[in-house]
């Protein structure tokens, strides 16, 4: 019986649910499966920091060097060639956690390295997508504002704009003659 003044310490139990698959398992072997666990644990955030990490600094090369080009008045295809560059590097360094072991379906051998090669891919790209279409708007207001501007040196010196011919028109029939004919030839 207990009195005012006393208190009843708590009972504290330690204990694991243990499985058929733990039952055969010893305690040091038992610890040392759960230490490897927390281990393989660790490696994996690290392994998720390290794949955020590299992303990270792709995406910030990609747009460095891609801006940098920008500003040293590089434009067209080159600019849009150096963003894609880091994206085409991360699908091959993504396909390389693949195997094809006499297989058409590809086998992943890490799957977590895979995913976040999968994410860095997606990252690189979707930068990648958004500096190509913001060169394409530069380019777009570039070439109209030099048109803008041809235009009004042209009205200004009286210049007339040349008539449009049917070019497309004809390059286009006679590259039809053309395919008909090689079909024809090999036919024979």
């Amino acid at each position: 019986m207990l009195t005012k003044n006393q208190n009843q310490t708590p009972i504290y139990f330690d204990a694991e649910i243990v499985d058929e698959r733990t039952q055969h398992i010893q305690g040091e072997q038992y610890d040392s499966e759960k230490v490897q666990q927390a281990i393989a644990q660790t490696d994996g955030g690290v392994t998720v920091l390290r794949g955020i990490a590299q992303g990270s600094f792709l995406v910030g090369f990609q747009v460095a060097s891609t801006q940098s080009l920008y500003l040293a008045g590089s434009v067209g295809l080159f600019p849009a060639v150096v963003a894609g560059l880091p994206v085409g590097l991360s699908v091959a360094a993504t396909l390389c956690y693949l195997r094809f072991d006499n297989s058409v379906i590809p086998l992943i051998c890490d799957r977590q390295k895979f995913g976040l090669g999968v994410t860095r891919t997606l990252m690189l790209a979707a930068s990648s997508w958004k500096l190509t279409t913001d060169a394409q708007q530069m380019d777009f207001v570039a070439r109209s504002s030099f048109l803008g501007v041809t235009q009004q040196v042209k009205q200004y010196e009286g210049i007339e704009s040349p008539k449009q011919t049917n070019f497309p028109i004809i390059l286009s029939l006679a590259a039809v003659v053309a395919v008909i004919l090689a079909f024809y030839c090999r036919k024979r």
